[in-house]
């Protein structure tokens, strides 16, 4: 056999094996995905309840789409996302716990009974004007019954969020059907609120010893973390960075550039004749409103120069909220300054509310023949009020009888909006709208002013690829000969550049400290050690380098991540046991007063209540000595306060009126409870509970 032939026997056996291998890696890989060697199907569990990946991507979806949350940030939406899970998830086993349900008789009084959702009130009796509880439930049943993929889903969304109402409403009922005021401590609040107290005392601060006189070992820190755990105990791990920032703001000349752009297009601006699509060609971020709209209603850093330029005359670029922008006078005209109609509005579109976006829910034709109707009743002698109760679907406006009382101008669509300014009182038009037709009289106009219709087109000032690339060049350069924490920070000081802290940083948070969200900043963070240095990363207006300095793991934090928050507390401590044992001498406050150098203070009507104490701040120690009955016009032993030591004589404890009564503090404490229940309810549920979060895993 030659040598070739035993190669090529031998190579087969080795690539026999390769496949060998890739195939079981394949089929361990599928398997993990499939939940054997991890879950990649659940991004968090609570209380064993697990939250599947499919769901959360959906409601994301279903949130995102919601016309109010279009420009929040993702992050934002996905933390409130991951929350509504949570908390979800918790109440439903609170609930389950309990033996709670929402039974159809109480959703069924909850849509239909006599506080019915705001989209059913506008279905009402034509003849009564009262609201139609069998047309609510014919138009409810219609909708479930829909084909309309879009419709059905809202639907269904809205009974499950009636549902849960109702099951809060419940909970909620049964944890405030425990609060309880017992008669002495419905005295004691009466008597303590009403309590003043006369006092003399003598006060020496902390300032007067140097904060270097003192030093926080953190044997001192963590001695105090150890007897106050429950404030400092932490459930998830947390990181600490430093950084160093290079700002890729826009230069000079990437503004000169952008506002050379937009005066490249005055002449074609100024000579279009559909300045909407113009607009809309040259700024797809910008809709032309083209209405008028009154000088007072105009909201521009440019306004007067806007309201001096020539009708079809552009005015020269100028800045607004970060963009250059040029502006196109289209017309000038006389109209009111505000103005009073009634309309009836037989829609051709309406809006998801969770989108924003228009459907289709009649055509023209349709919609023309409804509105000739009202009309034609409304000419026949029909009043106005019952036929827009009939036929508007302005639910709001139809209540009122079709009144949309005084509104200044661009609130409205725009040819609505210029009828009702630029006609009459008296006049009746019907109108077109982007959502359908709307038969319009004017009531009533106030005032004249100049109206004006214009057109604008902005660039956002933002640095060029040349300006990013440069400042990129830069930071990465400072990171090249910056491969440690203790090199960065030689390097950075070289350059006279600030070494920044970012403390806290969570593994699925995004945001980092004050520099903005940085996603791809926090898995680095979370991917390396204690030491290393970040590449560049583009945050905002910057590149930022970041080393990290602290890991934090779950349970107590150490001295070095708590000290910035607990070092001026304990030193005031060890300043209050030198001040007392150095400067109160004697027996009495003037003795103490004497040998500390200061004078005795007098404190008349000094509350019970109070929390901040004339000449001095918060000083809870002062205020609970002063009412010590024990201590009435005796001489206290120096005690620490909040901004220094203090000893005091009380000399007089008594009790202002009280214009209220036992009921109304009563009410008072329960409202207080109530308050703080409703706060402190679910985070309550949320921190005796097990939550596994793996979002990290996935975004």
């Amino acid at each position: 056999m030659s040598i070739i032939q035993k190669i090529q026997e031998k190579g087969a056996w080795i690539v026999f094996i390769l496949i060998a291998l890739a195939l079981i890696a394949f089929i361990m890989m599928d398997s993990s995905v499939r939940g054997g060697f991890g879950n990649k199907t659940t991004i968090g569990k609570v209380n064993g309840e697990q939250i599947k990946i499919e769901d959360f991507n959906a409601k994301m979806a279903s949130v995102e789409k919601m016309s109010n949350t279009q420009n929040m940030p993702r992050s934002q939406v996905m933390t409130g996302v991951w929350n509504y899970f949570v908390q979800s998830t918790l109440l439903k086993q609170a609930y389950e716990q309990l033996g709670l349900v929402c039974t159809s008789k109480d959703l069924d009084f909850a849509l239909f009974g006599s506080n019915p959702p705001s989209f059913l009130q506008g279905f009402v009796n034509p003849e009564t004007g009262q609201y139609d509880v069998n047309a609510a439930r014919n138009a409810l049943a219609q909708l479930k019954r829909s084909t309309n993929a879009q419709q059905k889903q809202m639907v269904n969304e809205f009974l499950a969020q009636e549902q849960e109402q109702i099951m809060m409403a419940k909970y909620q009922s049964m944890v405030f059907g425990a609060a309880y005021v017992p008669g002495w401590l419905l005295n004691k609040t009466m008597a303590d609120d009403n309590a003043i107290a006369q006092v003399q005392y003598v006060a020496v601060p902390y300032t007067t010893i140097s904060d270097s006189a003192v030093s926080v070992s953190d044997a001192d820190i963590n001695a105090y973390v150890q007897d106050h755990k429950k404030l400092f105990e932490q459930k998830e791990e947390t990181r600490n960075i430093s950084y160093v920032t290079f700002s890729a703001a826009p230069s000079a000349a990437d503004s000169a550039e952008i506002k050379n752009t937009l005066k490249g297009m005055e002449k074609d601006f100024a000579a279009a004749t559909d300045n909407a699509a113009f607009v809309a060609s040259k700024d797809g971020s910008n809709q032309m409103y083209d209405g008028f709209v009154s000088g007072k209603a105009m909201q521009f850093p440019n306004k007067d120069a806007i309201i001096a330029t020539p009708v079809d005359s552009v005015c020269a670029p100028y800045i607004s909220n970060g963009n250059y922008v040029i502006t196109k006078m289209v017309a000038k005209t006389s109209m009111a300054d505000s103005a009073k109609v009634r309309h009836i509005l037989v829609a051709t579109h309406q809006q998801d509310p969770r989108s924003g976006q228009l459907y289709p829910v009649r055509d023209d034709s349709a919609a023309l023949k409804r509105l000739d109707s009202a009309i034609a009743e409304i000419k026949a002698g029909a009043s106005f009020d019952s036929v827009a109760l009939k036929y508007s679907d302005d639910g709001g406006s139809a209540q009122k009888g079709g009144v949309i009382d005084y509104f200044g101008s661009g609130q409205m669509f725009p040819a609505f909006n210029d009828f009702a300014f630029t006609g009459h009182t008296g006049e009746v038009k019907t109108v077109k709208t982007t959502v359908g037709y709307h038969y319009v009289e004017i009531l009533g106009q106030k005032g004249s002013t100049e109206g004006y219709k214009i057109a604008s087109i902005g660039r956002q000032i933002v640095p060029s690829q040349q300006t990013i690339d440069s400042v990129n060049n830069v930071a990465a350069t400072f990171v090249a000969s910056s491969q440690t924490y203790k090199a960065m920070e030689e390097n950075a000081k070289k350059e006279n550049k600030a070494v920044l802290p970012a403390q806290g940083i969570k593994e699925n948070d995004y945001q980092v400290g004050n520099l903005g969200e940085s996603r791809d900043m926090v898995k680095w963070i979370y991917e390396h050690k204690v030491g290393d240095v970040s590449q560049p990363v583009e945050i905002g207006d910057n590149f930022v380098v970041a080393s990290i300095t602290n890991i934090a793991k779950p349970g107590l934090p150490t001295a070095a991540t708590v000290r910035p928050y607990l070092e001026q507390m304990l030193k005031n401590k060890k300043k209050a046991k030198m001040i007392i044992d150095s400067k109160f001498k004697g027996s009495s406050l003037e003795d103490y007063a004497k040998s500390a150098g200061v004078a005795v203070q007098t404190l008349d009507s000094l509350a019970y209540e109070a929390s901040f104490v004339p000449s001095l701040g918060n000083e809870p120690a002062l205020v609970g000595a002063a009412f010590n009955k024990d201590l009435l016009n005796k001489v206290s032993k120096p005690f620490a306060g909040t901004m220094g030591v203090f000893a005091i004589k009380p000399l007089s404890v008594s009790a202002k009126s009280s214009l209220e009564g036992p009921d109304a503090v009563k009410n008072r404490m329960k409202q207080t409870w109530f308050q703080q229940i409703q706060n402190r309810m679910l985070s309550a549920l949320q921190q005796s509970a097990e939550i596994e979060d793996n979002r990290s895993t996935f975004f």
